[in-house]
């Protein structure tokens, strides 16, 4: 019985491996820059929110919007889920920080901004290093 149990899974394990791969979809380099782009945007948004000043801030979170749906309407036309939850998540966090800024109605002192920062850039980091281990990447 434990040899069939062991036929079966050898048989299955690379039916399943197939199957995952070929549910990730390729590389795109237009989601790559968009994750750059958010990034950017991100960033942005922190710095500004820093400053005395801070009328830029809402600006950038207009960019932020505009790009971020930008990016999940291209997702959701190439019909990529992995993409589509990456983008939620990055989304999520920028969501958080963005509300915090807005409750706090004052800018961001420089534990938060240096706090904000390492959490966005540890994220963005990780779901574009996550577009360059797709099949067919260009990524050094």
């Amino acid at each position: 019985m434990p040899v069939i149990r062991y036929i079966r899974i050898a048989f299955l394990f690379p039916l399943l491996l197939l199957a995952a791969c070929s549910m990730t979809g390729s590389y795109n380099g237009d989601a790559h820059r968009q994750l750059v782009m958010l990034q950017a945007l991100h960033m942005q948004f922190i710095d500004d929110a820093t400053m005395s000043d801070t009328r830029d801030a809402i600006l950038d979170e207009r960019d932020y919007r505009v790009q971020y749906r930008a990016a999940r309407l291209f997702a959701e036309n190439l019909g990529d889920p992995l993409r589509l939850n990456n983008l939620q998540s990055l989304h999520n966090i920028w969501q958080a920080q963005s509300d915090r800024f807005q409750q706090q109605q004052r800018p961001f002192n420089s534990a938060q901004a240096r706090l904000f920062s390492r959490q966005a850039s540890a994220a963005y980091q990780q779901a574009i290093h996550g577009e360059c281990l797709r099949p067919h990447s260009v990524c050094q």
